[in-house]
């Protein structure tokens, strides 16, 4: 996990000196809670809490690539028997974020994501396709957004993130 953050971080500061800089470009840190959308998982998960990295590569005034690596862990509710439970999530997203003068923006992005379910002596991965639209607002470099993020059939959930963006463009 902490390879892959590395060097999503690595890749888009990199990036960032390889092409001239016509946008703003970011890297974004930021923390979050999640709740299951799905009626299945959130009758057996508690809320999970998790962690990202966003690199924001600007291509204009208002618009920026984005890509995203994140990490949520879900405990399993005491008073279920998947109490003893631990589903984790892994989502690496790509996308595409639009800024308004206001603050506002809005994103949409689509990726992998890995899920892995763990109980005692056992564990459970698969990988799947994924996606997600963003709503947020940044003031003085703080992020806060909603995100609905689905795979499908498999699961659904909705997260309020709060991150600060690191500025990479030089300022002129």
């Amino acid at each position: 996990m902490k390879k892959i953050l590395l060097s999503l971080a690595v890749i888009v500061f990199v990036s960032n000196f390889c092409f001239a800089q016509t946008g703003n470009n970011q890297i974004s840190l930021g923390a979050e809670v999640n709740f299951f959308a799905s009626n299945g998982y959130s009758s057996i998960y508690n809320p999970g809490i998790g962690g990202n990295l966003k690199g924001l590569y600007g291509i204009g005034d208002a618009s920026q690539l984005t890509l995203t690596g994140a990490y949520s862990s879900f405990s399993g509710k005491s008073s279920s028997t998947f109490g003893d439970q631990t589903l984790s999530l892994l989502p690496i997203l790509a996308g595409y974020r639009y800024n308004l003068k206001s603050g506002i923006y809005g994103e949409a992005q689509a990726g992998l994501a890995i899920l892995t379910t763990k109980v005692t002596g056992a564990s459970y991965s698969q990988t799947n396709f994924g996606g997600a639209i963003n709503i947020g607002y940044v003031i003085h470099g703080f992020d806060v957004s909603a995100r609905y993020y689905t795979e499908g059939d498999v699961l659904s959930t909705f997260a309020i993130r709060l991150a600060y963006n690191f500025s990479l463009t030089a300022k002129k």
